[in-house]
């Protein structure tokens, strides 16, 4: 079959879903085309925190090869300086020239799968809506509420008359396109993100490799943080937790922050380090095929705000999660724990009952690597998928 998967920002070098999607369906023997715009995302603080990975906002137009060469056709896309949307001037032309057999639309409030509501009954296609949306980026201001008001009236029930499925990549996000969005039904599935277990495993010697570029100790334990650092990431909550008078342990602890804070929440990160009574080892952003050098040499691994595929790609190499509550299902093996985001008290909590426990860290950690290989494998989600 012919996939064609449209994202606005879609790139190679993050390890995002829908990369990974269109590799496991090519090795499945698809045919798989992308569609996104000329721009990557506008991450906080681009230049300073992703622009050493994955290279100028500004990509190109035409058409590409990704690095597992299937064709990326780069549209030109209107700013999103007014509405917050891109629009992909020639989308519609684009995709009738593909035939798709299979189209897959990321982001329910995205222009194009807005577009493709008048005129998808054409192209005698399956079609896939999936969406991103957490309850922490809806925003409660008086135009967003509008947005969703006029979104619900226009779109929602010609959204979901004309896609197969509409996917939610959490529970939490499946109630944002109910409650939010408007969009009812059985079609309104969750299909939750995964992990590379070609690349993200438990191995004893990654271990040891890793343990030692961060210069971890035997005795030592480690707790990590990787990915991008931001406000609502509130990665400094971890070094504030484990300063606490309460965490109280017969070992040394190094603190792992693997990426790049944007210049407003350095000064925030940085005066939390200045108070740290344990090392703290900081690591700018590293491209994906470096990632389970630090998940395996990690004892803890910790996100306290928004998350990140990260949390699965820890789980699959063995490493207990503490997470927000954002994305629930992601500790449902018993492989970490989960606490209401930002809660300091709960985080605190959690760490001292792993740093405790070395019992209850490999317990945790022989349970997310069952888990990801059960269930969250990239080959298992992508034929979910399209199932």
């Amino acid at each position: 079959m012919r996939i064609v998967s449209v994202n606005v920002h879609y790139q190679d070098k993050l390890g995002y879903q829908d990369y990974y999607l269109g590799k496991a369906w090519k090795k499945m023997g698809h045919e798989v085309h992308f569609i996104s715009s000329d721009v990557h995302f506008d991450f906080p603080d681009y230049d300073n925190t992703i622009k050493h990975i994955i290279g100028e906002k500004y990509v190109g137009l035409g058409l590409y090869l990704n690095d597992y060469g299937v064709p990326v056709h780069r549209l030109k896309g209107t700013s999103k300086k007014r509405t917050g949307f891109i629009w992909l001037k020639g989308f519609k032309e684009k995709v009738f020239e593909l035939k798709p057999d299979i189209l897959v639309l990321h982001g329910i409030l995205s222009y194009q799968t807005m577009r493709a509501t008048f005129w998808a009954s054409k192209l005698n296609c399956r079609i896939i809506v999936d969406d991103h949306t957490t309850s922490f980026l809806l925003g409660k201001d008086m135009k967003r509420r509008l947005l969703y008001s006029v979104f619900r009236r226009l779109f929602a029930t010609r959204i979901e008359k004309m896609s197969e499925k509409v996917i939610g990549v959490s529970t939490t996000i499946v109630d944002v396109i109910k409650d939010h969005f408007g969009i009812h039904g059985p079609k309104v599935q969750m299909i939750p993100l995964g992990a590379d277990v070609d690349l993200f495993h438990k191995s004893a010697e990654v271990r040891n490799e890793g343990r030692k570029l961060v210069e971890a100790l035997p005795n030592e334990l480690v707790v990590l943080y990787t990915g991008k650092m931001y406000e609502d990431k509130k990665v400094h909550l971890i070094i504030d937790a484990l300063n606490d008078d309460t965490i109280t342990i017969d070992k040394s602890i190094v603190i792992v922050l693997v990426g790049n804070a944007s210049a407003s929440y350095k000064l925030i990160l940085d005066k939390s380090i200045s108070k740290s009574k344990w090392r703290v080892e900081q690591i700018s952003t590293v491209p994906q095929e470096k990632l389970p050098l630090f998940y395996n040499a990690a004892d803890i691994a910790v996100w306290p705000g928004s998350l990140t595929t990260s949390t699965i790609d820890a789980s699959a190499c063995g490493c207990p999660i503490i997470i927000s509550n954002q994305m629930p299902e992601r500790t449902k093996y018993e492989n970490g724990f989960m606490i209401e985001d930002g809660n300091l008290e709960q985080l605190k909590e959690a760490l001292l009952k792993l740093l405790h426990s070395p019992i209850l860290r490999r317990e945790m950690g022989d349970n997310g690597v069952r888990y990801v290989e059960s269930e969250l494998s990239w080959h298992i989600i992508a034929k979910k998928f399209i199932a």
